[in-house]
């Protein structure tokens, strides 16, 4: 999708040695009633750019991004009872998008 790269969000990466694909499907997420998901068994975050029919923001897509990119490191590393609290994942996403997007050289 043209959104992925316009938000710099990849097509996939890896977490140790293990490839994670990143998909966009609104007509799940919509399903589902959730803007993001992680699934461990799938090695795969799914996306919506949606709300119902309304475009979500970019800076929602990219805290979504960067929400289930959390949990696919903490399922890694087999910390699953912090995946399952959202506030620290949701704090630690938003640390972890600030500081990759505001690095310097």
């Amino acid at each position: 999708k043209i959104i992925m790269k316009s938000l710099n969000i990849p097509k996939s990466f890896q977490l140790f040695g293990t490839t994670v694909e990143v998909v966009w499907d609104n007509k799940r997420m919509n399903d589902l009633n959730s803007y993001g998901l992680y699934e461990y068994s799938k090695n795969r975050i799914t996306l919506s750019d949606l709300d119902g029919v309304e475009l979500l923001s970019e800076d929602r897509m990219k805290d979504c991004f960067y929400h289930e990119c959390v949990h696919a490191i903490l399922e890694a590393m087999w910390e699953r009872d912090l995946s399952k609290n959202e506030k620290f994942v949701d704090t630690f996403a938003k640390l972890m998008r600030q500081m990759n997007e505001t690095k310097q050289y």
